[in-house]
């Protein structure tokens, strides 16, 4: 029986780890500023970090579509682990844990703050509003899609915040186990620092007249003058 709790450990760690990548892509790649700020993390490259955040979260449909998606597959991924009834529920295994259908000597004091988060049925709660938007939102038309808020979307802020809380879970369910949890992303996001300095450049040096203007209204002319003159 404890070989079947790891294995389900081991799917609420896997199904977590991809939540948290797919969530810092969105985060990311939508306010390449506000990720950065958050985790005090440096450009690896000389730029205007408020050009940066604009020029890709505003000006790049690409990136804005990509963020979009990878929002979706977090709430879809993180869903099926703030659960009592799906397979891989953290609230599922606790009360297997709880009824004894599982042997295991966790304690079960560390699932409190997750089971908090869970049982929070208030319409504001961030687990309220992830399973809304999965269960309401994502599985819906284009058309009934448009008919809701951005009220209804939690931000980024509070889905980090969970995401706090669950891998205190983890890293304290598996101290017990005398075990390291690799939870780590930063790693993955290589790739998109090095499409956004790409992205900085392409920009600095476009043609277009009215891109010119949009970014020249959005700063005061010092600002954006510096940019189009910088050689970085």
């Amino acid at each position: 029986m404890e070989k079947e709790f790891d294995i389900i450990l081991g799917k609420i760690y896997l199904l977590y780890y991809k939540a948290k990548i797919y969530l810092g892509e969105a985060h990311l790649i939508q306010t390449p500023k506000g990720y950065l700020e958050k985790f005090d993390i440096d450009m690896p490259f000389k730029c205007d970090l408020d050009i940066l955040d604009y020029l890709v979260g505003r000006r790049t449909s690409t990136y804005s579509t990509l963020s979009n998606k990878c929002w979706i597959l977090f709430v879809l991924e993180i869903t099926k682990i703030l659960s009592y009834r799906e397979s891989f529920g953290i609230g599922k295994l606790y009360n297997k844990i709880l009824n004894r259908n599982i042997d295991t000597d966790i304690q079960l004091e560390c699932f409190r703050p997750i089971l908090q988060l869970i049982d929070n049925k208030c319409q504001t709660g961030i687990v309220n509003k992830l399973m809304f938007l999965r269960d309401k939102h994502y599985a819906h038309t284009d058309a009934e899609v448009e008919q809701l808020t951005s009220q209804l979307f939690p931000t980024y802020n509070e889905a980090w915040d969970m995401m706090f809380v669950i891998e205190q879970f983890l890293r304290d369910i598996y101290g017990q186990k005398d075990s390291d949890v690799d939870l780590e992303i930063n790693r993955h996001f290589h790739g998109y620092l090095r499409e956004f300095r790409r992205t900085y450049e392409y920009f600095k040096t476009i043609q277009d007249p009215i891109e010119k203007m949009l970014l020249r209204n959005r700063f005061d002319n010092e600002k954006s003058q510096a940019y189009f003159e910088s050689q970085e």
